[in-house]
């Protein structure tokens, strides 16, 4: 799915199998403790800055909305989080990991 913004081309994947869904962002998240409560932050990094903003506030406002499981790029361990809504901006629920050999 096309996530523009960070550089020409960005995108993420959707992943889904029966009634499990899984959203791979990519780059829309460099720095998870400023960019998650504050969306509209940008990095150095991201090409289009205003477009990278506006795909970050529809990506969070997505994955809160249908309750994905997201992993991505600059994630911390376990590398894998659901969003929440917060007052002011959002904040990262960590998934449970669950080491299995």
């Amino acid at each position: 799915m096309p996530l523009p913004g960070h550089t020409p081309g960005h995108c993420g994947y959707m992943i889904a199998s029966g009634k499990e869904t899984l959203l791979v962002w990519g780059d829309i998240v460099h720095v998870p403790e400023i960019q998650v409560p504050c969306p509209e932050i940008g990095m150095q990094f991201d090409v289009e800055p205003e477009r990278a903003v506006g795909t970050r506030r529809r990506i969070f406002d997505m994955a809160v909305a249908d309750r994905l499981l997201v992993a991505g790029m600059h994630l911390h361990f376990p590398g894998f989080v659901h969003l929440t809504r917060q007052p002011e901006g959002y904040a990262l629920v960590p998934e449970a990991w669950n080491h299995a050999l």
